[in-house]
């Protein structure tokens, strides 16, 4: 059993061994996992019509080719980048992992990870669609999904689900507060 305390504490602990490379590998994380629809919408703006078509600058639905080439990023590099952040920081719990160990979900079987990644956002989305606090329950129930995967990128799509609901039982509520704990610290961040 684990309380939030220890876990706060035994982090404190890591994070005086590398705290710079462990900054730098969410930066780098965050940066390439997230979406680029924004992103892509101002490099848009600063190329001139001859280049792109004014057809595709007059476009700002769902469908648009921002939002499209923002989803396959995150579909096809963001997944992998998320994994291998899991990947760094299990191996920094025991000891300095290299800076690259970021990238370990392209490695070994990239494309079963991006098909469980894909599917476990899928199926947050679809919770989420039918009431938002199932939603954020089955988000903490597959939480696990990215670190399975990280420590085994051949894991099944059954496996990795059924894993990561038998790690979060009587645990669900617990994570939550233990996000909530650093609400201040999102603020700051945000800021």
């Amino acid at each position: 059993m684990w309380n939030r305390q220890q876990v706060k504490e035994q982090a404190k602990q890591i994070m005086k061994r590398n705290y710079w490379k462990m900054f730098l590998v969410t930066l780098i994380a965050g940066i390439l996992s997230t979406y680029y629809v924004t992103v892509i919408q101002e490099v848009q703006g600063l190329v001139p019509d001859v280049v792109l078509p004014s057809m595709f600058s007059s476009i700002h639905s769902f469908l648009s080719m921002e939002s499209i080439v923002g989803l396959l990023f995150s579909i096809f590099i963001g997944f992998a980048i998320r994994v291998g952040e899991q990947y760094y920081f299990i191996k920094n719990h025991y000891g300095n992992p290299a800076l690259n160990e970021i990238f370990q979900g392209f490695k070994g079987n990239y494309l079963n990870v991006v098909k469980i990644m894909l599917i476990m956002e899928l199926k947050i989305m679809l919770w989420l669609l039918l009431l938002v606090v199932p939603g954020i329950i089955k988000a903490y129930e597959y939480s696990m999904i990215p670190c399975l995967l990280a420590e085994n990128p051949n894991i099944t799509t059954d496996e990795a689900f059924s894993l990561s609901k038998q790690m979060t039982t009587g645990q669900k509520m617990d994570l939550f507060v233990l996000d909530l704990s650093f609400l201040g610290w999102y603020f700051l961040g945000f800021l």
